[in-house]
């Protein structure tokens, strides 16, 4: 072989391996850039349906599935998901065993939905060495599903599922490819030329389009090539012109959504950030650079988070510990450094990507502070919903004494002007003035402030004690306690007056031929001792279960109408809940919750006077 045969060989490879690796390396970032933005699609509107649910849940105390098939703003969601969301062909809400609960019109068949492929096979077939196996995932144009599990309590209720389509991305990888054979076509026919001609001339046109394909590799703008003669060095550069302009536009096209999702992030209240694989900051939302102190104006972007924050700092010890492990973290309670940016910090941290190197970390900081204020202004708003429960309930019971008094002095007037007895009309007032005085000392018992003598108490121990004092002959007693139940923190004397007016009442609420008490206790999510007290009485109409805990209302021939309201009373100086369930006929249950003894300590370190 000559050296004109040798130099054409060789100016042939050095051009077509670049190609083929420059190649290879845009339709796999071309590729991957898709998927994330799908992904990223589908997250948006899976988070956006669960924050939904959260809410509508928040609100109800009904039945969860029935508040969710009735939330009109989550069907809208839904709805509009196939209209706005990019690559979404259906999103809908689903039962355990399949059922649809929230499902749009438009949704494909069960059948097509039941054999739709999860997400993670596309990321996996991403992930192959195998460049065929790569571009297959994205060109058929196949749907991949989402999804997410809604809990209630603890315990699994629903599926949220969202099918995302490639058939956008797969459009877009049949443009790249036609795209890079084009100029692969234009790259064999200027390689054709050089082999057949010498000299530096054609070697000049080749390095300037050998470093412009450099450029765009690595994510930069490539000046275009003047285009001379129709000849195949002409159109090669045209081809590549109209390719260059192509990227360019993608390009522009990917930073305005990148940018949309970073406002986004700059909108939620929650500290995000985004890291890298070496834990350096991409990103940080404006109250992440509030709560955490880190450099706003983006110059905190680029540095490592032990460096801004300090090794010492528990957030950067977290983010190393997930680093070395690999194993993501929710819903952990930190408390930052001192000075303003002191404060207790509900941190979440979850990895980008899959493998067991990821990518970088999300980091999420939610202010622990606010949420508690909410609780507290969520438990002021019941406590004057009580309250003004217990003032109707007290002017009704004055206005009757006072009318009945009023009616009888006038009676009363009547016989003195005849010269009838007085003395029936004068017992009657006297009976008046009785009974009021005894309404005016159940409201002064009800209101007057408790010192809380605050002390640990066995929950199991103390529900039996009570029961053998209250529970009368021809009542069995079922019991289902746990034997590992912590203490609580409580008065035991005030909570023994509260269970024995319950238990009391459930026992007066069974036939004269007895039922059957079953009292069982169970640890609570949240730091919370739960006890039921169930009986097999006759139960409580609809129509009186809101006004059980009404100062003075009462179902009972002889009953005076405190004892569950100074039950509730106690629960709450606890700061516990007390709720009841019951059907007319089916019995009914009582259900306390009491905060535990570490509960009680982290949320009322010292006991205080409470009217």
């Amino acid at each position: 072989m000559d050296l004109r045969s040798k130099l054409a060989a060789i100016f042939l490879l050095l051009l077509v391996l670049p190609f083929v690796a420059i190649s290879a390396i845009q339709i796999d970032r071309t590729a991957a850039v898709m998927v994330g933005d799908l992904a990223d699609s589908g997250n948006l509107l899976i988070n956006q349906a669960f924050e939904q649910i959260r809410r509508s849940l928040t609100h109800t105390t009904g039945d969860p599935v029935a508040a969710m098939r009735g939330d009109a703003a989550l069907a809208t969601l839904l709805d509009s998901a196939q209209a706005f969301g990019k690559g979404v062909v259906y999103a809908r809400i689903e039962a355990l065993d399949g059922a649809p609960i929230v499902a749009p019109a438009g949704d494909p068949p069960p059948a097509a939905i039941a054999a739709t492929p999860p997400f993670a096979d596309l990321r996996a077939a991403l992930a192959s060495w195998w460049p065929p196996s790569r571009f297959g995932a994205i060109a058929g144009g196949r749907t991949y599903e989402m999804s997410r599990a809604i809990d209630v309590n603890g315990h699994p209720l629903a599926v949220i599922r969202v099918g995302l389509s490639t058939a956008l991305i797969a459009a877009a990888a049949h443009r790249s490819v036609r795209d890079i054979l084009a100029a692969g076509a234009a790259g064999v026919v200027l390689s054709l030329l050089g082999a057949m001609l010498t000299g530096g001339l054609m070697l000049r046109p080749l390095a300037d389009l050998a470093t412009r394909f450099e450029r765009i590799a690595e994510g930069r703008d490539a000046e275009a090539l003047p285009v001379g003669s129709g000849d195949e060095l002409g159109t090669l550069a045209a081809k590549f012109n109209e390719l260059s302009r192509r990227i360019k536009a993608n390009r522009a096209q990917w930073e305005t959504e990148r940018g949309q999702f970073i406002n986004i992030f700059r909108s939620i209240t929650d500290a995000v950030m985004l890291l890298d694989a070496g834990g350096a900051v991409l990103f940080a939302n404006p109250e992440a650079q509030t709560r955490l102190g880190l450099p706003a104006g983006g110059m905190a972007e680029g540095k490592p988070l032990p460096l801004l924050l300090g090794r010492d700092n528990p957030l950067a010890r977290m983010v190393e510990t997930v680093y070395a492990t690999g194993a993501e973290m929710r819903d952990v309670a930190l408390e930052l450094g001192a000075g303003e940016n002191a404060g207790r910090v509900l941190v979440s941290i979850s990895s980008l990507g899959q493998g067991p190197e990821p990518a970088g970390l999300l980091v999420v900081a939610r202010d622990l502070e606010s949420m508690r204020e909410l609780e507290n202004v969520v438990d002021y708003s019941g406590r004057l919903v009580r309250l003004g429960g217990l003032i109707s309930g007290v002017a009704h019971q004055i206005r009757n004494p006072l009318n009945a008094m009023n009616l009888q002095l006038e009676l009363l007037g009547q016989d003195a002007e005849r010269g009838a007895p007085i003395d029936q009309r004068l017992r009657a007032v006297r009976q008046e003035i009785e009974r009021l005085s005894r309404a005016i000392d159940a409201l002064m018992r009800f209101m007057r402030p408790e010192q809380l003598k605050l002390a640990p108490v066995a929950v199991n121990e103390l529900l039996s004690e009570v029961a053998g004092q209250v529970v009368r002959s021809g009542i069995r007693v079922e019991t289902g306690f746990d034997p590992g139940l912590p203490p609580i923190s409580a008065d035991r004397a005030l909570l023994a007056e509260a269970l024995r007016n319950v238990i009391a009442n459930a026992c007066d609420a069974m036939a004269a031929a007895g039922g059957t008490l079953r009292l069982t206790t169970a640890l609570a999510p949240g730091g919370f001792v739960e006890i039921r007290i169930a009986d097999s009485g006759g139960g409580i109409a609809p129509e009186n279960l809101a006004r059980i805990f009404n100062l003075y209302f009462t179902t009972k021939k002889n009953g005076n109408g405190l004892g569950l309201p100074l039950a509730l009373r106690a629960v709450d100086l606890h700061h516990g809940t007390m709720d009841i369930q019951s059907a007319d006929g089916v019995g009914a249950t009582v259900i306390i919750r009491m905060p535990t003894v570490r509960r009680a300590a982290a949320a009322a370190p010292s006991a205080a006077r409470i009217g």
